[in-house]
C-alpha cells in the first residue's frame, strides 16, 4: 500500500511540474509575439497616416513589416518545436552584425513606442558568433521591458560598445529599477 501511494504522489507531483512548465511555456509564448505584433501594428498605423505617398518611407514600412512576419513565423515555429519537443531549438550560430540587430530593434521600438526618445550608438559593424533570430527576441524583451516599466516618455539609450574583443550591448532607462 506505502509503494502504491508512492507511486501516486509522485504521478501528482510530475503532473504539477507538467502543468506548471506548460504555464511557463504559454506565458513565455505570449510575451514573445507580442513584440513583433505591435511593431507590424505600429508599421500599418503608419501606412494609415500617409507613408504609402512616400515610396521611399513605404519601402522602408513594407521590408520591416516582412522582417517582423519572419520573426513571428521562427517565433511560432520554435513554439511548436517546444510543445513537440518540450525543449528548445539548437542556436543556429553565425557570423552577426549586433550592431544590425540591434538597430532593427530600436527602429520598432521608435515606430511602436513613438512617445519615446530611443538613442542608439553602435560601431559599424559590431560582429560576434550568436544566433540572430535568439539575439534579437533578447533586445526586444529589454527594449520592451524599458517601456513597459518606467514612466510614460522616459529616455531609452542603447549602446553596442566593444570590449578587448568581445560585443557588449547596454540598455539604459531612467526607470524606478535603474
Amino acid at each position: 500500500l506505502n509503494t502504491m501511494l508512492g507511486e501516486i504522489e509522485g504521478a501528482f507531483a510530475a503532473r504539477a511540474a507538467s502543468e506548471d512548465r506548460l504555464r511557463r511555456f504559454l506565458a513565455d509564448a505570449s510575451h514573445e509575439l507580442r513584440t513583433p505584433l505591435t511593431s507590424i501594428r505600429g508599421y500599418a498605423e503608419m501606412f494609415d497616416r500617409g507613408v504609402r505617398e512616400r515610396p521611399e518611407d513605404l519601402a522602408v514600412a513594407m521590408r520591416t513589416i516582412r522582417s517582423e512576419a519572419n520573426r513571428m513565423s521562427t517565433l511560432v515555429e520554435d513554439l511548436l518545436l517546444l510543445a513537440r519537443l518540450d525543449r528548445q531549438r539548437p542556436l543556429a550560430l553565425q557570423p552577426v552584425d549586433l550592431a544590425e540587430v540591434v538597430g532593427r530593434a530600436v527602429d520598432a521600438t521608435r515606430v511602436t513606442a513613438p512617445d519615446r526618445p530611443v538613442t542608439l550608438q553602435a560601431p559599424d559593424p559590431a560582429r560576434l558568433q550568436g544566433d540572430p533570430d535568439r539575439l534579437r527576441q533578447v533586445v526586444d524583451n529589454l527594449l520592451g521591458n524599458a517601456v513597459a516599466y518606467t514612466p510614460a516618455g522616459s529616455p531609452i539609450d542603447v549602446e553596442v560598445q566593444r570590449h578587448a574583443g568581445d560585443v557588449v550591448l547596454v540598455v539604459a532607462d531612467r526607470g524606478p529599477g535603474g
